[in-house]
């Protein structure tokens, strides 16, 4: 799973030395399931449980979107930079990079992939909802 989540991410481009640590320490794992797993259980709540007429327009469901990717965000960036930090911390060094830059750098792709799993999703499940069937559009 490590390897499949680091492909992902590192689509965009490697972050020398970050790449690494996050592989290393596998990292990528459980930001790569809440990436995918809160845009999945969010939406289907919104299309089937919630399914509500007063919320079924467009900027709404950019709202929950939002709202999942700044969560998203949130974990990829915490996880990392504490994950990273930690096992520095333990062996009595600093990282040779920039580490919360490159932390928001990787939390920002994190965001860009959680907002296309968010799309797809809605469109494949938008179908079912019996009023939220013509969100987003």
């Amino acid at each position: 799973m490590n390897d499949f989540f680091a492909n992902w991410y590192e689509l965009f481009g490697l972050i020398n030395g970050f790449s690494d640590d996050m592989y290393n320490q596998e990292l990528y794992v459980p930001i790569g399931f809440c990436m995918v797993l809160i845009p999945i259980i969010a939406l289907t709540l919104y299309y089937y449980v919630i399914n509500s007429v007063r919320l079924s327009k467009w900027w709404q469901w950019l709202l929950l979107v939002v709202i999942i990717c700044a969560v998203n965000f949130a974990i990829a960036y915490g996880v990392s930079y504490r994950g990273i930090l930690e096992e520095y911390l333990a062996s009595d060094t600093l990282p040779e990079y920039a580490l919360a830059i490159d932390c928001l750098t990787f939390a920002c792709i994190n965001t860009s992939w959680c907002f296309v799993i968010s799309f797809v999703w809605s469109l494949i499940i938008k179908w079912g909802s019996s009023h939220c069937r013509r969100t987003p559009f």
